[in-house]
């Protein structure tokens, strides 16, 4: 086991909406991703979603309202809940995520 350095592996993401898996922690995947402009609507079947943003701000669209998280902030996204990310500008955010999750949703 080697420790990890986030900053290092933000610099080695080079497309939006790519995550890079980091930590594997049982059957849960701790993913690092860059995000810019907005996401498709879907929803994860099965499973719950946490972001937790580490740089800029990201915008989780819900049916009904709009979830904005600063740098420090988390939330998580029930399973079975239509949602769609977005960001303004660049922002990195933490992905933790059952293992077999679709990344892309459903």
């Amino acid at each position: 086991m080697d420790k990890v350095s986030i900053e290092k592996m933000i610099d080695l993401i080079k497309d939006y909406w790519t995550p890079l898996d980091i930590f594997r922690v049982n059957d849960t995947i701790v993913r690092l991703v860059k995000i810019k402009g907005k996401y498709h609507w879907h929803k994860h079947k099965n499973q719950d979603e946490l972001f937790i943003v580490l740089k800029g701000i990201l915008k989780i669209n819900l049916k009904n309202r709009q979830i904005v998280l600063h740098e420090g902030e988390g939330f998580v996204v029930k399973q079975g809940t239509l949602h769609q990310s977005e960001a303004d500008e660049e922002t990195v955010v933490f992905l933790v995520e059952s293992s077999d999750i679709v990344t892309k949703g459903d």
